[in-house]
């Protein structure tokens, strides 16, 4: 019996490092979801400025019309607005160990040294060079690898425990049939 209360104390332990470890993706997608959220609540607000901004321009050609300020105060509200939208942009990359490539705003692994859409090159920043590559390949594995292992030793663990109490029971059984 001290063999199974090892194998229970195993899956405890396996269970607790297994949902650490879910836990602290779920409060990354969490993290991400409201990020994407507010992306896209600020990509309507562009659209919708972008469509005031149509609609001045073209008041202005057509009715022969200086509506110069307006349309500077528009532009000037979309720009703020597509900042905001890039700083949002790059919070849900960092969560997401991505960075964003300057020419074609792509998504790509923190590690990349090219974009794989518009194939730029990344220029390594001084500090992070060492660190980084290093950071992100062992995060990956911890997260990542380790899960998958985890998820096999605590499957294996639950099997072990499940035979064992099966011959226990069977045990139990037979030792019953034979009393009687």
């Amino acid at each position: 019996m001290k063999n199974f209360d090892t194998i229970i104390d195993d899956v405890k332990l396996n269970a607790k490092a297994a949902a650490a470890v879910v836990s602290k993706k779920a409060t990354m997608f969490y993290d991400a979801s409201k990020h994407r959220i507010s992306a896209e609540t600020i990509k309507r607000s562009i659209g919708k400025k972008l469509i005031e901004l149509g609609k001045l321009t073209y008041k202005a050609t057509t009715q022969d019309e200086d509506l110069a300020e307006e349309i500077a105060k528009v532009v000037e509200e979309i720009t703020e607005l597509k900042q905001n939208l890039a700083i949002v942009d790059a919070h849900i990359a960092s969560i997401r160990n991505q960075k964003i490539c300057p020419e074609c705003s792509n998504k790509v692994s923190k590690i990349s040294s090219f974009c794989n859409i518009c194939g730029h090159k990344f220029e390594d920043e001084p500090e992070e060079v060492a660190a980084l590559p290093e950071e992100v390949v062992e995060e990956a594995k911890a997260e990542d690898i380790v899960v998958a292992e985890k998820k096999d030793e605590i499957v294996e663990a639950a099997e072990e425990a499940v035979e064992e109490i099966a011959q226990d029971a069977g045990e139990s059984v037979k030792a019953a049939d034979e009393a009687e």
